[in-house]
């Protein structure tokens, strides 16, 4: 099992890897002048990974993060997990 985060949630998703004595991974996110993101995962994934993020403002991120679960199933993982603290729209 692999833990990956964006930047914006690093230092929690360090203490998560040291807690669980799992493997951490950087999400590398390039945003391009129009807007667009360009996400780079670790080439070779296991079956199972774990993504941390914390979705609030959440409108941009969520495009990210569908992006990076498309992104680590065509790399190998059979099986994604999201960790966020904070979970947009379950207000409405």
């Amino acid at each position: 099992m692999l833990i990956l985060t964006f930047s914006d949630y690093l230092p929690q998703a360090q203490r998560l890897a040291s807690a669980l004595d799992m493997p951490l991974q950087e999400v590398c996110l390039h945003r391009f002048p129009d807007g667009e993101s360009l996400l780079r995962l670790p080439t070779a994934l296991p079956e199972h990974v774990l993504i941390c993020r914390s979705l609030n403002q959440p409108n941009d991120k969520l495009i990210e993060l569908l992006l990076c679960v498309k992104t680590a199933r065509q790399l190998g993982a059979k099986r994604v997990t999201l960790v966020a603290p904070y979970l947009c729209y379950m207000r409405q």
